[in-house]
């Protein structure tokens, strides 16, 4: 059956951010049909800056995205990784296979590409984890660890990575209802019921929220604590992952992806609504998002990456970048951010993109 091009775009959070305009970024793309299964794409900020700044003065149209340094053919590695950096390298971790009607097959191992001094683009096996991650969900650095989980809290498969040690550990199953007799074996329990919906790092907590609740892991005590005991206000009102910069929380809204919200949280009122940002899409053709992500840039600045397709035609495909500097108002409690800065720039990609299905958007920012 011939594989056609859909793509998706994949995860890195970054653990040392660039400071200077010689510093790069690497966006990695993750393809669900075609000869590859992920490309990585190296972009400098200073395009970015100098692409907005064409942008502002009306001069020409979007550049082609870069092309990759690097792509991993579907033949020999998984799609549906997890990314994460180190330093100046790349992990890449889980994956696997996932079709319709057909068990899905999943993977444990980890690959690593270094960015620096790699003229031939080759990756290394890194340590393996323990357990399979189709679809791994990463968070971190927290306490200069990484934490990895499959798509629900069911399948008991939380990790944690040390890179100091590179070494993979157990962590504890979480003792609730999961464990009764309406949840079978891994890839058998009820994906509506404990799916991950959104995460957020408070403290030197993990909190998931899920169908049946906020659950939350504490990474010092190693220990899961249930909904009852964090209180029902607990709730995490936006989707996928939060970003925490500055002393606030920045997400999408549930209900609108598009929009852009600050949140206050304390452990008796739970997330508060900060206000929504003014961060205005970079290119008037992008009409039609399927993927937004937030990336933190550093002390006040944030990246808001988004790719999607065109008003006219699902063959016109982009990938815009909102570089924001915030600056808090002091007035009362809490805080309130305010969008000082912003760079904005588009890129357009290859033609041929017919279904970009569950796209999702990260940027990795290895120290060089």
């Amino acid at each position: 059956m011939k594989r056609s091009h859909s793509l998706m775009l994949s995860g890195i959070e970054p653990t040392k951010l660039p400071e200077d305009d010689d510093k790069c970024l690497y966006v990695v793309f993750m393809y669900t049909t075609g000869l590859y299964s992920h490309s990585l794409h190296r972009i400098s900020v200073a395009d970015l800056k100098l692409s907005s700044r064409r942008h502002r003065h009306g001069e020409g149209k979007p550049k082609k995205l870069p092309e990759p340094i690097l792509k991993l053919s579907y033949r020999r590695f998984p799609g549906f990784m997890g990314f994460f950096s180190v330093g100046s390298k790349i992990y890449m971790v889980g994956g696997g296979v996932c079709s319709a009607g057909v068990k899905p097959i999943a993977s444990r191992r980890c690959y690593v590409f270094d960015t620096c001094d790699n003229p031939l683009n080759l990756l290394e096996d890194g340590p393996a984890m323990h357990h399979e991650k189709l679809q791994p969900i990463v968070l971190g650095p927290l306490n200069g660890k990484f934490y990895v989980l499959g798509r629900t809290l069911a399948s008991g498969d939380l990790e944690e990575f040390d890179p100091k040690a590179k070494c993979w550990t157990r962590l504890p199953l979480i003792p609730t209802d999961l464990q009764d007799h309406s949840v079978g074996p891994r890839f058998g329990y009820k994906r509506d019921e404990y799916e991950v919906r959104s995460n957020a790092i408070v403290g030197n907590k993990i909190l998931f929220t899920t169908h049946k609740g906020t659950y939350a892991f504490d990474v010092v005590s190693r220990k899961w604590e249930r909904p009852s005991s964090l209180g029902t206000v607990v709730k995490l009102p936006f989707c996928e992952q939060s970003v925490f910069l500055d002393g606030l929380w920045y997400a999408f809204l549930s209900t609108c992806r598009s929009s852009v919200w600050a949140y206050n949280f304390d452990w008796v009122k739970g997330f508060q609504e900060s206000q929504e940002l003014g961060v205005r899409r970079p290119y008037r053709r992008l009409k039609h998002s399927a993927s937004e992500i937030m990336v933190p840039m550093g002390e006040r600045t944030l990246v808001v990456v988004r790719a999607g397709f065109s008003h006219s035609s699902r063959r016109k495909c982009y990938v815009t970048f909102d570089m924001c500097q915030f600056a808090c108002k002091s007035r009362g409690k809490p805080k309130h951010p305010k969008v000082s800065g912003q760079y904005s720039t588009s890129y357009r990609m290859e033609s041929g993109l017919y279904e970009l299905l569950g796209l999702s958007a990260c940027l990795v920012t290895p120290s060089i």
